[in-house]
């Protein structure tokens, strides 16, 4: 397992604002989702999953996996169930997917 290199990564709990959570909704619809391989991302489940990720502020958790200053990964729980986490292919194997795995 390669250690997280912690001058490039930061994991932090999400802030619920409304710009944070449309980015990872956005993400979530592209890439966990099963007409994500369509490419077409649809306004109307990207509205609810941005519903049900705000839900999760007072219900689950939400972390975001920072490298320098972009989102590169995400961790979604609500309510004890892993609804989702993925991380960018470009950063897997850094370390990023355990450590966003292992605060739950």
């Amino acid at each position: 397992m390669t250690s997280l290199q912690t001058d490039k990564y930061f994991i932090r709990e999400s802030m619920f604002n409304l710009v944070e959570l449309s980015l990872l909704a956005r993400l979530y619809e592209a890439h966990c989702t099963p007409s994500a391989s369509s490419g077409k991302i649809s306004p109307e489940s990207l509205a609810q999953t941005l519903l049900k990720m705000k839900a999760t502020e007072k219900n689950g958790q939400l972390r975001v996996a920072i490298f320098e200053t972009d989102p590169v990964g995400f961790y979604w729980n609500y309510e004890g169930k892993v609804l989702a986490h993925w991380v960018h292919p470009d950063h897997r194997g850094q370390g990023v997917e355990q450590n966003l795995l292992g605060g739950a």
